[in-house]
């Protein structure tokens, strides 16, 4: 059976290559997007699985706090310092925790004789590497940081250092921290990252460090992230339940409440609403899984009426079958073995095509999706293409071998009225996907142009931001005299945080004549910084002044945006008084509201203040003279801050850096938008190309009687319009809600116009009626007598 399918198959191919070669096509673009994107899910959901000795029970703790709208979840996972230590002894379904400390005030230099290296640190508790993976070059991960004076370094900070892994094994070195961690340390291990280990670190210090710190160790100090192993049967419900209100039990002035996330689930869980995970990147992995199955299921339709309108040169063959005592059940195996087949070929062609485009689809992504032909990946491909295969065999299988033996001798075709409907229906159903895919493509086009264009509030070009580091950390003063001296240089000063987003905030702010019982809760976020930095960012003063070096008072004064004022409701808001920082300030300017997080957040009440505590620097350059102006600053830089590397990112960047995963997200609804409308031209095709035969006496006769090409491409063609402004009556309402949903993710955003959905109709209106002529014509230039003989 199997050899004489494999026989037939092949003939058919070779008998009707053109037709075969198409239907091969459309397959295999259709597995090769669906093969992408099951590379990048995988890769997706591999992110947090370590896979390590403990990785099954690893669970993180993260805090939320009660606001004036719900509530904030700190999404870094920082809580106090003592809090790992306190789980482990008062709650018996943690195994152990494990502390872990990552914080840019902790970053300093590592240094070796004469050579100076800028490190961000981490400090682990002693069981870290049974939940994280780290790939030791060089040293004994099972014996790593058993003193708590030995160091573990990246292979980076070793050959930055040393001249090889193994010469950094025994070396002594020196910390430098401001944070009062400074010391002598020495090498034990040298390691090297996995790509999805997503912590920034450059070296590792024992968590012994902290708790040789008694005030580090107290509970209103925090930064540390508590990494729990769950004990095996835990009922996580009920523990969350159980150390929701533990913070207070401490401090009693506590308003936080503890839960515990599955560390595997953080990266596609990101999203909190109500102090619980509710989404975040799950939803795009969700998103083009469903794209895929829907771009697969295309293809499978096409395969369904490419064989279906080929039936006509087969039918005889099924008649013979059938009268020598085949029975159905052989013709449906046959049809489903030829469509498996068609399926495999097209897999090969599918593995080209993907080999070739994955540099591409990872440079869209800015990932390292990989392809790797382990037993995993083979099991999902061929799965893929076997499922691919039956869902295209389906309707072939029960068309095709349920015609009668007497009508398939005679080469009649049954002209049922389901069965034509359910092609036209397959049609429908391609080409509504493919116009969701177009309207999604546009409007999350316009959206991300209404991001790019709209007014911030504040000026975020030719702004170059780079960390204060090092001695210039505490004294910078001179350096900034000397910077804003440099040509080129407009204006210069220094903030804590980074806009857009990078923003601090907190609760328990007052002024006259707010309600102490609900206002305190109220959130206000927070930009520190230094003189000029509202004039740098060319925000606009609304009433009263910035900060003046020439008022000393400022030191303890206020700048609000107008949210603030709204709540506050001060008349004259001018030397009035507002409590902030732990006391009181006075107000000396108003600001207009500025987008200082992304347009998906509404804008806040929010203060400027003075402080000299900011942790990095800001420089205005004039238009045109940015790479001179930048080459000067950093050589100013390196003068005043020597070992220090001058890193530094154009505040525009961070801008665009918010709104990266829109921006990848749309390139690819676009490709496989174009892929899907590809595969709905090839099926309307094959739909076109049996209609024609069916029609082709008729196509005769009026030839005869005169009618044109044009006439007649115009009288075949017309239905199929019909189908595909069916497709778009169905397709713009799934569309439309689909689109409005995304929309609504973002605070600030584009209004759906009719333009939208008219432009996509029209578009697909074009695409098929050249589709449709195209294979018309060819039906047109038929021989007249020769079709009048054979349709008689």
């Amino acid at each position: 059976m199997f050899k004489h399918t494999l026989l037939l198959f092949f003939r058919n191919f070779k008998r009707y290559r053109s037709a075969s070669l198409i239907n091969l096509f459309g397959l295999s673009i259709g597995l090769a997007s669906g093969l992408l994107i099951y590379l990048w899910v995988n890769h997706e959901i591999s992110q947090g699985n370590f896979n390590e000795k403990d990785s099954d029970r690893h669970y993180q703790v993260l805090s939320s706090f009660v606001t004036g709208d719900g509530y904030e979840t700190n999404t870094k996972g920082s809580t106090p310092n003592p809090l790992a230590d306190a789980m482990n002894e008062e709650f018996p379904e943690v195994d152990y925790a494990i502390p872990v400390a990552t914080n840019k005030f902790y970053r300093g230099t590592l240094a070796y004789g004469a050579n100076k290296v800028d490190a961000m640190p981490q400090y682990i508790g002693s069981a870290y590497f049974n939940v994280f993976p780290l790939d030791f070059i060089a040293g004994d991960k099972s014996n790593a940081l058993r003193n708590k004076n030995e160091i573990i370094i990246s292979k980076k900070m070793a050959l930055n250092l040393f001249a090889s892994s193994q010469e950094a094994l025994g070396k002594t070195v020196k910390f430098e921290n401001e944070k009062g961690f400074d010391g002598t340390h020495i090498v034990s291990g040298v390691f090297e990252k996995p790509s999805h280990h997503r912590a920034e670190f450059d070296i590792l210090f024992s968590y012994e460090l902290f708790r040789d710190q008694e005030e580090l160790m107290k509970w209103y100090n925090g930064g540390t992230q508590v990494h729990l192993v769950m004990t095996p049967g835990v009922d996580m419900d009920e523990f969350n339940e159980k150390i929701r209100s533990f913070l207070s039990t401490k401090t009693q002035s506590s308003l936080e409440i503890l839960f515990a996330q599955r560390f595997a689930d953080r990266y596609l869980y990101d999203q909190y609403a109500d102090g619980r995970p509710v989404g975040g990147r799950i939803a795009y992995v969700r998103l083009f899984s469903l794209v895929a199955i829907f771009i697969l299921f295309i293809a499978c339709i096409n395969y369904m009426n490419f064989s279906t309108a080929k039936a006509d040169r087969r039918v005889k063959e099924i008649g013979l079958k059938k009268a020598i005592g085949a029975h159905r059940k052989n013709l449906i195996l046959q049809h489903f073995g030829e469509s498996i087949l068609m399926s495999l070929l097209a897999l090969a062609g599918a593995l080209v095509l993907v080999f070739a485009l994955l540099p591409k689809f990872n440079k869209v992504l800015n990932q390292e999706v990989t392809f790797e032909l382990n037993p995993e990946i083979i099991f999902g491909f061929l799965t893929i293409a076997l499922i691919t295969g039956l869902i295209s065999g389906i309707y072939p299988a029960i068309h095709l071998s349920g015609f009668k033996t007497v009508v398939a001798l005679k080469g009649k075709l049954s002209s049922g009225f389901s069965s034509l409907w359910i092609r036209k229906g397959l049609v429908v159903f391609q080409f509504a996907i493919s116009i969701i895919l177009v309207v999604s493509v546009l409007v999350m086009y316009k959206q991300i142009e209404y991001i790019q264009t709209t007014d911030l509030g504040y000026d975020k070009d030719h702004i170059v931001t780079f960390p204060k580091d090092g001695k210039l950390k505490n004294d910078f003063d001179d350096f900034l005299t000397e910077v804003k001296k440099i040509p080129g240089v407009l204006k210069a000063s220094h903030m804590r945080g980074v806009l857009p987003g990078r923003i601090s905030y907190s609760q328990g702010y007052g002024w006259k004549g707010m309600d102490k019982s609900e206002d305190w809760r109220i959130r206000f976020y927070q930009i520190q910084g230094g003189y000029d930095l509202i004039e740098l960012l060319g925000i606009k003063v609304i009433e009263g002044r910035t900060f003046s070096k020439d008022f000393a008072t400022d030191k303890d004064a206020l700048i609000l945006n107008q949210a603030a004022l709204d709540i506050i409701k001060y008349d004259r808001p001018i030397g009035e008084q507002f409590y902030a920082n732990r006391r009181m300030h006075k107000i000396i300017g108003v600001v207009e509201d500025f987008h200082y997080q992304s347009l998906r957040e509404s804008i806040a009440p929010f203060i400027f203040s003075l402080n000299d505590g900011g942790d990095n620097f800001l420089v205005k350059m004039q238009a045109g003279l940015e790479k001179e102006t930048l080459e000067n600053v950093q050589e100013l830089y390196e003068s005043f801050n020597p070992g220090h590397l001058f890193e530094f990112n154009f505040m525009d960047e961070n801008y665009q850096a918010v709104y990266v995963s829109e921006k990848r997200i749309n390139t690819l609804a676009k490709y496989f938008a174009i892929v899907a409308i590809t595969i709905s031209c090839l099926g309307l095709l094959a739909l076109t190309s049996f209609s024609a035969q069916r029609r082709t006496k008729e196509i005769a006769i009026r030839k005869v009687l005169g009618s044109s090409g044009l006439g007649i491409i115009y009288l075949l063609s017309r239905e199929f319009a019909l189908l595909v402004l069916t497709s778009i009556l169905v397709a713009l309402p799934v569309g439309y809600y689909l689109m409005q949903n995304w929309l609504e993710t973002f605070a600030y955003r584009i209004s759906l116009k009719p333009v939208h959905f008219v432009l996509t109709s029209i578009l697909m209106l074009v695409l098929a009626w050249l589709t449709v002529a195209i294979q018309t014509a060819r039906s047109t230039s038929v021989n007249i007598s020769e079709s009048l003989r054979n349709e008689g």
